[in-house]
């Protein structure tokens, strides 16, 4: 009776473990986080056992190409938000050149478990956006050594981050409606204040009031959810007010539409009635009647710097670590248009 011969799968069974560990200890694969005792382990099967690997299989398992997953907590906009989308086409920049795929993960709960989702998708690395102040989900995926780029910015965490000076660039669109004589100036935070940039964005706009002596109103203040509705009804709270803004500076371009067409519908005009800037730059922004008023973020260029770090992390993990925290901060431009005026 001819002799079966032992598998990788004997391995893993002998190792508790599975067959995929089994494969990443015996062809080396680099970013993989296993243990020095889970590698022993398979490795003292593998001799009890007397297994061969299979050559081919081997070479076949060193190809670079890798699992990315893109987390990112999201409102119902997400899949109409032109922003994203930016994102998505500056990664494929990087990863299609390495046949890498991208695992689109949109999230709804403010606190998940991300080390349980890279671990179920097989994940080898994974960028995450639009992190909140208060996510110990982070913390976990650091101290699990999870190859891992943030989009944003997060104090006190010692991974690669990508992003641009949001309280700059908001600072420089509030000095521009006080340049054109505005005073009464509210804020739409385009998402709620546990989100980084959200916070950072209404931080900049209280800054300048307070330095230029403008009086602060908390009724000028309204946070949305991302989307064109919750701009909508912000700009409808702004609208009802007895003495309400000349300008009003919305936190992302999604949320500039909901609150221009809340505008519109009041029966008011742009900019003669009231003046209205964004932040990002979407597709929709400069061809608007009249074109808005925005933040143009190099949302392109993000993307592919996050993807770019990440590879980096994942292949040279050691290298990343002895570099510290790598922060890559890009430019933005405060794109002048149609939709404020001088009063």
């Amino acid at each position: 009776m001819k002799k079966q011969s032992v598998s990788a799968s004997d391995v893993a069974k002998m190792a508790g473990v599975s067959r995929t560990t089994v494969s990443f200890i015996l062809n080396n694969i680099q970013g993989k986080h296993i243990s020095e005792a889970t590698r022993q382990r398979v490795l003292q099967a593998v001799e009890a056992l007397k297994y061969v690997p299979d050559m081919n299989a081997i070479s076949l398992a060193k190809k670079t190409h890798y699992s990315i997953g893109f987390f990112i907590s999201y409102s119902s906009s997400v899949f109409s938000d032109a922003y994203l989308f930016r994102l998505i086409e500056g990664m494929a920049l990087v990863l299609n050149k390495r046949h890498c795929r991208l695992d689109f993960q949109p999230l709804r709960k403010e606190k998940v478990n991300y080390l349980d989702l890279v671990r179920s998708a097989g994940l080898d690395g994974i960028i995450l956006m639009n992190t909140h102040t208060d996510d110990p989900g982070i913390q976990e995926l650091e101290v699990a050594r999870v190859p891992l780029v943030v989009i944003g910015s997060i104090e006190g965490l010692s991974v690669p981050q990508v992003d641009i000076d949001n309280i700059a660039a908001a600072r420089e669109m509030v000095k521009y409606l006080v340049s054109l004589g505005h005073r009464k100036i509210a804020m739409i935070a385009h998402a709620p204040l546990t989100f980084y940039a959200a916070a950072h964005r209404l931080e900049a706009y209280t800054q300048i009031l307070y330095e230029k002596g403008i009086p602060q109103r908390p009724e000028y203040v309204e946070v949305a959810d991302f989307s064109e509705e919750s701009g909508y009804g912000a700009m409808q709270k702004l609208l009802g007010l007895s003495d309400r803004p000349t300008a009003v500076f919305a936190g992302n371009d999604m949320v500039a539409y909901g609150a221009t067409q809340a505008i519109l519908d009041a029966g008011l005009s742009i900019p003669e009635d009231i003046s209205i800037a964004g932040f990002d730059d979407d597709y929709l922004s400069r061809y608007l009647n009249p074109a808005l008023t925005t933040v143009a973020q190099p949302s392109v260029g993000l993307g592919e710097a996050a993807a770019r770090l990440l590879i980096q992390e994942i292949t040279s993990p050691h290298e990343s670590r002895s570099r510290g925290k790598e922060r890559i901060i890009l430019p933005t431009i405060l794109a002048k248009r149609e939709s404020c005026r001088r009063i």
